[in-house]
């Protein structure tokens, strides 16, 4: 998976696949991890699925009946939101987030 750091000092953006170590600018400034738009759903949010990965044969037929999802050569697929990562998860594997219950205050949930 790619992450992108940011500069604030000159606004540099670099992407790697690690988060390990410090990112250093060309301006010689600590780099930070950008996580703003993978936190809220806006901005430019990129994820590709090791969980939800096929084998890539299947990549054809998923191209059918997913056409808005990129795929990767080793059959990942690629995210371009939060909502669409989810949607597809829903779709794919039957899998769906569940609701949070919520215990109102003085009284127990059996």
């Amino acid at each position: 998976m790619e992450h992108t750091f940011v500069c604030d000092s000159c606004g540099a953006k670099v992407t790697d696949t690690s988060t390990k170590g410090v990112h250093v600018c060309n301006c010689s400034k600590e780099m930070r991890w950008d996580l703003r738009g993978n936190a809220s759903g806006k901005g430019d949010y990129h994820h590709t699925s090791d969980s939800l990965a096929f084998h890539p044969d299947d990549i054809p037929q998923h191209r059918k009946l997913f056409p808005g999802i990129d795929v990767t050569p080793e059959g990942q697929p690629k995210f371009t939101s939060t909502k669409q990562q989810e949607r597809y998860a829903e779709k794919s594997a039957g899998c769906y987030k569940k609701r949070q219950r919520i215990k109102p205050k003085g009284k127990r949930i059996a």
